[in-house]
């Protein structure tokens, strides 16, 4: 793609419209809002949000700027019955209800009823809570085709959280995702990881599956996909077939699921474009609930599983920020390799068909 597709503020405001507000996006996982009245506090695509449960255990998406002046009505992550603005009071309900609104019993035609919170639709799919803006969006079990079925095997849902890692970079967002779709670049950014933790590991190149314009699954034996320790320890998750034992796959339901799937847990990422020039990423590693209750998993974890998912993720990092750095006004489009890229392709041809359409 052209320069300007990661460049221009034009470009990515047009990015936020016709992609970002109109697709099911990645909001949280649905273990961090356990109990009525937990919630999550994030930011979209500039917009604010709190991702809570209401006092039915219902998963909802609220705006978290009051209706009054605009002030934040909460952050970080915590719980609390309602929801209190802590600049003049007003109150609303989980739901989104204006309750209580001091001193405005003078205001003329003042109805509490004209000033709930605005409210965003959240959907669930295993363990992950989604968002969409877009009143209008299919449901999100249409959304994803055939993806639950394939993963069913994994048992997603009963995956748990058992550490986070957040990087903000100076790099369009797409740059992050065409990364993530090929394994070409995996024999050279990711010599240093590969060097010390797979010695003599042959880059094979990664097999391309998927239903383009929904998902795509690239595929890497396991040493390739840099996930499974030589020496592991930690077991594989029960019910898998014989060829995803031995393969980790790198999977993206667009635009805003990342998540790489190899035989014994699963990492996505979370990224939050910040302009056409910033990405803010945050990386969550998930495992089995019957792995985290081993009496060796955390010494096993710290020692033989995070330190390689923090180096490649770090490598990741860096040469994302040198790709955006070279692009400028004498860039010109190259060439996609056709047997390391294809689902590079299929990806630029998904933002092009979103912001500009699809051709006659």
């Amino acid at each position: 793609m052209p320069p300007d597709v990661y460049t221009s503020r034009d470009w990515y405001e047009r990015e936020v419209e016709t992609i970002f507000m109109k697709s099911w996006l990645v909001a949280t996982r649905v273990e961090e809002i356990p109990k009525p009245g937990d919630y999550v506090r994030l930011d979209i695509v500039g917009v604010p949000l709190l991702i809570l449960r209401d006092r039915k255990g219902v998963v909802r998406a609220v705006s978290a700027s009051c209706r009054h002046r605009g002030s934040e009505l909460a952050t970080g992550t915590g719980n609390c019955m309602t929801l209190v603005c802590p600049y003049h009071a007003w109150t609303y309900s989980l739901e989104g209800e204006l309750k209580h609104a001091p001193s405005m019993e003078g205001a003329k035609d003042f109805r509490k009823s004209d000033y709930n919170l605005p409210t965003v639709r959240a959907e669930t799919w295993g363990g992950f809570v989604f968002i969409n803006f877009d009143d209008d969006a299919p449901p999100l079990l249409e959304t994803l085709g055939d993806l639950p079925d394939r993963l069913s095997s994994y048992a997603l849902e009963d995956m748990k959280v058992t550490r986070k890692w957040e990087n903000r970079f100076n790099a369009n967002w797409k740059i992050w995702v065409e990364n993530s779709r090929e394994g070409y670049h995996v024999g050279v950014v990711h010599k240093p990881s590969l060097d010390r933790f797979y010695p003599g590991a042959r880059v094979t190149p990664f097999e391309a599956a998927g239903v383009p314009g929904i998902y795509a699954i690239n595929t890497s034996d396991n040493e390739n996909g840099l996930y499974v320790p030589r020496n592991r320890t930690l077991p594989f998750v029960e019910g898998l077939s014989a060829e995803d034992q031995e393969r980790t796959h790198f999977l993206i339901f667009y635009p805003h699921l990342l998540m790489n799937v190899p035989p014994d847990r699963i990492t996505f990422h979370q990224y939050f474009p910040e302009g056409p020039e910033w990405t803010r990423i945050v990386t969550w590693c998930c495992f089995p609930q019957s792995t985290i209750e081993r009496e060796d998993f955390e010494r096993e974890a710290e020692e033989k599983y995070y330190p390689s998912m923090v180096q490649f993720i770090d490598e990741d990092k860096g040469i994302c920020e040198v790709v955006h750095r070279g692009i400028g006004r004498l860039t010109t489009p190259g060439r996609y390799s056709p047997s390391q890229e294809k689902t590079v392709y299929e990806f630029a041809n998904y933002v092009l068909d979103h912001v500009i359409g699809p051709p006659a």
